[in-house]
């Protein structure tokens, strides 16, 4: 009986409304407060590891690719500046496109 009690007590929160006026669609853990701060920090942190774990390896695989087609000839070279330009470009495509 004091487990009934307790489960009782949990959901008279004070943001719930009584139990004669729920819905059948009444979810009490969607109706918790969210701490924004949190859910900033979350998002900071996803934000953080898509960067190490996605973007920056992607990149620099891509680089890789570039450069190495344009040392086999398949891309050509830029007179003046070489591969620069080309492997730059593919460097700033993916970590532009991870963000989304």
């Amino acid at each position: 009986m004091a487990s009934m009690s307790a489960h009782e007590n949990q959901d008279q929160g004070p943001h719930f409304p009584p139990p004669s006026k729920r819905s059948l669609l009444f979810c009490p853990k969607s109706k918790l407060h969210i701490h924004r701060e949190e859910v900033a920090k979350i998002m900071r942190e996803c934000q953080e590891e898509s960067f190490w774990k996605r973007a920056l390896p992607f990149s620099l695989v891509s680089m890789l690719v570039t450069q190495g087609l344009v040392h086999q000839g398949y891309l050509a070279a830029n007179p003046r500046f070489g591969s620069l330009p080309k492997v730059a470009r593919t460097a700033c495509s993916p970590a532009r496109t991870a963000k989304s």
